[in-house]
């Protein structure tokens, strides 16, 4: 049909449509379905590149890496000089001052913030209180006794003028304070003889019948109970201490009262085999203290007789003692019954 299309005479007026209808039938002719189905299939391979790539993008987190940065941390390290400085800030300065109110005559001084702890001693009423915190419920009271005891009172049986100032404490810390009253401290001395300690109900402070020690003074015990006289000395530094220890000589004696005379009945001679460790006293100073045990006693009245002297002069940071000090000799006495 091609061939008689192109044998026959074109006329110049009929030659654009015989144009047309040539490549119209050329069309038809070559009617090849293939080319509708390959050029589809390029377009999609395209895209397996594209899906390839990206994943490679997420892969750029690499980059956080970046946070290693962090380790520029240590320089928070820089704090830990400053708490250390924040560390000898002593508590008393701090407390605030309390009493011993009229609720009854005399109050318990516990180990610890709770009536499970044991008593350390009865505190009349009226005795005055370094306040130096309060448990977390309120209801404890942690003081400090004028001759330098720690330990815990109910709440409701002290007075505090200031109460919102007394800083509040943590049970936890409380009971950790409780179970190390007087941890001891790393200060150059002699070794200790015994372990350090705070002093007990049943220790009998040897100058107690002075003004400032009046809630130590005209304790009573039980015959069956057993006894220790204790003292102490407290200086603002080690130093100052270990000078005291080398020139210091304590006469202590117990006596018992017989009529109106006064009859000796036991000289604390071995008194330094029964001193403690350094140990921080409530003010932050170094402080050492002895406890010499004396026993069980009899029915009686006793009194403790408290002599200190020093071969030289020496200093605490405040006063000056031994011969040409500001104190030249020390001396004090406690009355204390058994019945």
């Amino acid at each position: 049909m091609l061939r008689l299309c192109l044998n026959r005479p074109i006329r110049t007026g009929m030659w654009l449509l015989l144009t047309l209808s040539l490549s119209a039938c050329g069309l038809n002719a070559q009617t090849f379905p293939t080319r509708i189905v390959s050029v589809p299939t390029v377009p999609t391979n395209t895209l397996a590149p594209v899906l390839t790539m990206t994943p490679r993008f997420t892969a750029t987190p690499i980059p956080t890496s970046t946070l290693i940065p962090t380790n520029t941390l240590p320089p928070t390290a820089t704090p830990f000089i400053p708490t250390e400085t924040a560390t000898p800030t002593p508590e008393p300065t701090r407390a605030v001052r309390g009493t011993v109110n009229n609720r009854s005559a005399s109050v318990r001084l516990r180990a610890g913030p709770g009536t499970e702890y044991e008593t350390l001693r009865t505190v009349p009423s009226g005795a005055l209180l370094i306040i130096i915190g309060i448990s977390s419920d309120l209801a404890w009271y942690n003081v400090v006794l004028e001759d330098g005891t720690e330990g815990w009172m109910l709440g409701e049986l002290v007075t505090v003028p200031e109460r919102t100032a007394v800083p509040i404490f943590a049970t936890a810390e409380l009971t950790a304070r409780a179970a190390t009253p007087r941890a001891a401290i790393n200060l150059p001395t002699r070794a200790p003889t015994i372990p350090a300690r705070a002093n007990t109900f049943t220790d009998i402070l040897a100058y107690c019948d002075l003004s400032q020690f009046r809630s130590e003074a005209n304790k009573v015990f039980r015959p069956n109970q057993n006894l220790s006289i204790y003292w102490t000395w407290f200086a603002r530094t080690a130093e100052q201490i270990q000078d005291h220890l080398d020139a210091a000589t304590y006469e202590v004696q117990l006596e018992r009262k017989d009529g109106d005379l006064w009859q000796l009945v036991r000289k604390l001679d071995d008194y330094d085999n029964y001193r403690t460790a350094l140990t921080r006293a409530p003010n932050g100073r170094p402080e050492v203290r002895w406890f010499v045990p004396i026993g069980t006693l009899e029915v009686g009245e006793y009194r403790v007789s408290y002599r200190l002297t020093w071969s030289r002069r020496i200093e605490d940071g405040d006063k000056s003692f031994g011969p040409g000090g500001d104190e030249e000799i020390n001396t004090g006495t406690c009355v204390f019954r058994v019945r």
